[in-house]
């Protein structure tokens, strides 16, 4: 027996390193080694208590995710998923540079290789943990039934305390209640969970910041208001300047309606008009006004609200008066306060002009008459007088005095 086995025996031994080596030939070429990248493999943070003992919050800056290259048989590698892969980040290895190395592995697998493992840094901050207090900011989306309007919503508490990281909750511009109208047409009550929004507009992640809250949404009480249409009417009020007329066409305002929202027992109790007022006391010139329709109708007592167009842009045009040129015929100018025993007579026989202001619609009716033209003679005796011509003034009439007429002052001849 023994002799048949060492027969040959060289000749045996070269056969069976044939069949290893066609054997790994077969293997390799049916299933050869590779490697395969894995992806955004999550970081698991191991000894976090360590931050906590130090009074601390830790933000991850970077490396929170990975890419894990694993080398092993393709029909292995074939099998593997991203939650066969294990890469962690232990703080109690932390940097004085605020980083740690991620060692990534497969625990499941003692037949593949990690090629890249070490080769990953997590970045770290350790800050300090504070709290902070926000208002709530209530955004409401879509659009009640058709004329209905969305009064002051108020939120229930009104006041939140997020606490975090200092550097994140320096961050924080508003934290918003998003609440949806669509189609409502009645008041309602709805529960809301509250939206953190940095200087830039983007949502800060809930898991960056504990929200110190007794139930996990916001009771956001919303009133919906009925609305009504009124016209827009421009008064004004007081003097304009002396010399100076305001027309009645010449007031000019837009938008001319207004949409006013509020209880439809309030509605019930407005006109069919909203009066606006423009004090034009001393004015010599043309007014440009922009009416905050808020300020004339909006009270923190009653519901009433403006609806769309918040102001009222109006335009005034304060005219001068128009002139009015008049000849005073001198047999027109009465003669007063003329002495006892004296004659007078004009020496000029031509018409004395005559310029006066009024308002445009009133200046076709002055006449001479109207004026009361006369000479006053008080204290004067004989002799030849150049003398102020006076006139008896209407109401809202102007005349610039300056006019002077001729006469001669003599007894009667005998």
């Amino acid at each position: 027996m023994k002799k048949k086995l060492t027969n040959n025996f060289w000749m045996k031994l070269l056969s069976v390193g044939i069949a290893v080596v066609f054997w790994f030939v077969i293997i390799n070429s049916e299933d050869p080694m590779e490697s395969r990248v894995f992806k955004d493999i999550r970081v698991t943070v191991l000894n976090e208590e360590q931050v906590q003992e130090r009074e601390k919050v830790l933000e991850v800056l970077s490396g929170d995710k990975v890419d894990v290259v694993v080398e092993g048989r393709r029909s292995v590698l074939e099998q593997l998923t991203d939650s066969d892969i294990e890469a962690t980040a232990d703080l109690s290895e932390v940097s004085f540079m605020d980083t740690v190395l991620v060692k990534a592995s497969v625990p499941s697998r003692s037949d593949v290789k990690v090629l890249n493992n070490g080769e990953n840094v997590m970045k770290l901050l350790f800050d300090d943990y504070v709290t902070k207090r926000f208002s709530f900011k209530v955004n409401t989306i879509g659009e009640p039934m058709a004329g209905y309007y969305v009064g002051d919503a108020l939120p229930s508490p009104n006041i939140i305390q997020i606490s975090g990281a200092k550097t994140v909750l320096d961050k924080i511009k508003e934290v918003i209640l998003n609440v949806d109208v669509s189609g409502r047409s009645v008041n309602f009550a709805t529960g809301v969970t509250p939206v953190v929004y940095d200087m830039n507009g983007d949502e800060i992640a809930s898991s960056k910041l504990k929200l110190q809250m007794e139930a996990d949404t916001v009771i956001v009480n919303v009133p919906i208001l009925a609305s009504k249409e009124l016209k827009i009417r421009v008064t004004t009020i007081g003097e304009v300047a002396e010399g100076y007329e305001l027309l009645s066409d010449n007031v000019a305002f837009q938008p001319e309606t207004v949409r006013i929202a509020g209880t439809r027992e309030e509605l019930d109790k407005l006109g069919s008009v909203l009066l606006l007022e423009v004090d034009v006391t001393g004015q010599s010139g043309s007014i440009e006004k922009n009416i905050q329709l808020s300020s004339v109708l909006d009270d923190a007592l009653t519901s009433l609200r403006v609806v769309d167009n918040q102001k009222v842009a109006v335009t005034i045009n304060v005219t001068p008066y128009v002139e009015r040129e008049l000849s005073i015929p001198v047999s027109k100018i009465e003669i007063r306060n003329l002495e006892e025993g004296l004659i007078a007579e004009f020496v000029q026989t031509t018409n004395v002009p005559a310029t006066v202001k009024c308002k445009a619609a009133r200046a076709p009716l002055i006449t001479v008459e109207h004026l009361k033209p006369h000479v006053d003679l008080s204290g004067y005796t004989e002799g030849t007088y150049s003398l102020p011509l006076q006139l008896e003034l209407p109401s809202k009439v102007l005349w610039e005095e300056g006019e002077q007429v001729e006469l001669v002052i003599r007894k009667p001849a005998p």
